[in-house]
């Protein structure tokens, strides 16, 4: 049985709500996917060039944030919640809304880099490999924005239960 409660929550998610919550995804996700890739691609074992990396790391930050916010906020506001909400995603509740968002999101995102693939394709070509590589690192990034939209669509409910 499920609670009156709960049901009424899980049908009050409107569009304009859906993409609040896509514009503090989009944030979140920017900010843990670019300070992430910076830290682990700067990554060097000894001391010597620590001091360096850690200069490299701080003067990189703002360029990959920017890149990270062009890359996670259209998409995560324009586009994933219009999509959950028509494809009814956003109406389910537990671990299969998580499924849900976490499926359509690297859908979505894998969509986009494949897109650009294909533009940019003609102009540059990239390398034997690369392609495949960006493809799954964009699904990835799906994810990770669908497990944050999904934490902060449960936190919310949470709060409005109570």
């Amino acid at each position: 049985m499920t609670d009156p409660a709960s049901t009424n929550t899980l049908a009050s998610h409107s569009l304009l709500r859906l993409m609040l919550m896509g514009l503090l995804s989009g944030i979140i996700s920017a900010l843990i996917a670019a300070s992430t890739l910076l830290a682990l691609s700067d990554f060097t074992p000894s001391e010597a060039t620590a001091t360096s990396s850690a200069k490299t790391y701080a003067g990189d930050l703002p360029t990959a944030v920017i890149a990270a916010f062009l890359w996670f906020l259209p998409v995560g506001i324009f586009t994933f919640p219009p999509a959950a909400k028509l494809l009814g995603a956003a109406s389910s509740a537990g671990t299969l809304r998580l499924l849900k968002f976490a499926l359509l999101a690297a859908c979505l995102w894998l969509l986009l880099a494949e897109t650009i693939y294909l533009v940019l394709s003609p102009l540059a070509p990239a390398p034997p490999g690369v392609q495949t590589h960006d493809l799954i690192m964009a699904a990835m990034s799906g994810v990770l924005f669908a497990i944050v939209f999904d934490l902060l669509l449960r936190r919310r409910d949470y709060l409005l239960d109570r």
